[in-house]
């Protein structure tokens, strides 16, 4: 590969990662929200809609957690899992 370039992949492979998981940490929390209001606390249990809506509301602050703990995760494993440059001669 040419010198210049050869540092281009991981920085889009980091790139790729940074992206999905904002993505996810946009998305899967609106999701949660919407889908255990409807389903669950308005259909299932009949709650009154401001109770359901404190509900769905908690259900996606705790997803938006374990979502972002996730992400921590990930990054931190690959910090340790990357390669240490090696030196020269």
């Amino acid at each position: 590969m040419i010198d210049g370039r050869s540092n281009e992949l991981p920085d889009f492979q980091v790139f790729q990662t940074v992206i999905k998981y904002c993505l996810i940490i946009i998305i899967v929390p609106i999701f949660c929200f919407f889908s255990v209001k409807s389903f669950i606390f308005d259909g299932l249990l009949n709650l009154h809609p401001m109770n359901s809506s404190v509900y769905s509301a908690v259900v996606a602050v705790i997803v938006l957690h374990v979502t972002l703990g996730l992400y921590i995760y990930k990054a931190y494993n690959e910090s340790e899992k990357s390669p240490k440059p090696v030196k020269k001669d």
